[in-house]
């Protein structure tokens, strides 16, 4: 199965157990797991934690398209999803730098299924993933993005303006002060925009279910199947996304009690268009359901997965980089 990276609940704590789909073996090894750093985009906030509780947090700016994920170079956006430090920059352009892992696997495969990226230039991006690597610069999703200082408002003549980044996360020079000495390389970044729909947050950290011996996505029939997990308030929580060429989209959540067993679910919720309303073509089901109205639920389980998210727990399929030596890649900053 995929490597499994384990946010517990009020401890960050990673296990990197193997990368047997992806044609790498690694024995299990304890992350850096007290550290995490969760940046929401709808909050414009940065925030540290340390065994699960925030040590404190700090105002962010972002992209010059501050409420997109980015989906390609140039377009002014901030990724979201599961990262992890790659590299740290005591000088820059922009005071500290903090170098993340974009783009990960998650995005590769999404931009290979919008056809951003060739088949080739996903093999790329697969192969230095599953090494460790930094991914390639030079496809049309590229790179070099990280948090940075130079300001949350940034003078632009006779204006100060937020939100003026190429896509990385910028703060005032005094806090990234701070995030630069409290990270070390290997440390997730969580990085959601709140506001979306259970869909739109969710997107982001799902990585494709099944994939063949050379890491390509298998999609029967033109339906792609994703797949998360969170350790909410409510239970374990999965979450399936069923994607297919003709842009349909299936959202279903499935809410386990923590432990991972063969149990009846407690919350089954089924959001045929992935719109975030629960329309007569939906359904909700499930202890957790009853007496409340579907949307009612919904809005419960979207809560749900926020919080966890903030929290930093998150069981997501994916692959950790193993800290790289030295200072990091000679890779480009975005901003």
């Amino acid at each position: 199965m995929l490597s499994e990276i384990f946010f517990k609940s009020q401890t960050v704590f990673f296990f990197l157990l193997s990368l047997v789909t992806f044609g790498v073996v690694t024995a299990t090894e304890p992350a850096m797991a007290a550290r995490c750093i969760v940046i929401d985009k709808a909050k414009g906030t940065l925030i540290m934690l340390n065994d699960g509780k925030p040590v404190a947090d700090f105002p962010a700016a972002f992209g010059l398209d501050p409420d997109s994920d980015k989906q390609s170079a140039l377009d002014g956006a901030t990724p979201e999803g599961l990262y992890f430090i790659t590299y740290k920059k005591a000088r820059s352009r922009f005071h500290r730098f903090l170098g993340i892992s974009y783009p990960n696997l998650a995005k590769a495969m999404r931009a290979l299924e919008q056809g951003v990226i060739s088949a080739e230039e996903y093999k790329r991006i697969y192969q230095a993933t599953a090494r460790s690597r930094q991914a390639p610069c030079d496809t049309r999703l590229g790179c070099g993005i990280g948090i940075h200082g130079g300001g949350v408002y940034r003078s632009f003549g006779k204006t100060f303006e937020t939100n003026w980044t190429e896509g990385c996360i910028a703060l005032n020079n005094k806090d990234i002060e701070k995030v630069f000495a409290f990270c070390r390389p290997g440390d997730p970044v969580v990085i959601l925009n709140s506001r979306r729909n259970l869909y739109g947050i969710i997107r982001p950290f799902a990585q494709i279910k099944d994939v063949n011996g050379e890491g390509m996505p298998n999609c029967p029939d033109g339906i792609c199947t994703y797949q998360a997990e969170l350790s909410t308030t409510l239970g374990r929580m999965v979450i399936t996304v069923n994607e297919g060429k003709d842009y349909s989209r299936i959202l279903k959540v499935t809410v386990y009690k923590d432990g991972g067993g063969q149990e009846k679910p407690l919350l089954v919720i089924v959001d045929r268009n992935a719109d975030g309303h629960i329309g007569v073509a939906d359904s909700v089901e499930g202890p957790i359901a009853e007496g409340r109205t579907p949307d009612a639920v919904y809005e419960l389980a979207r809560y749900a997965a926020i919080k966890a998210l903030r929290n930093g727990n998150v069981l997501n399929p994916g692959s950790r980089p193993r800290p790289p030596k030295g200072e990091g890649p000679a890779v480009p900053n975005a901003s």
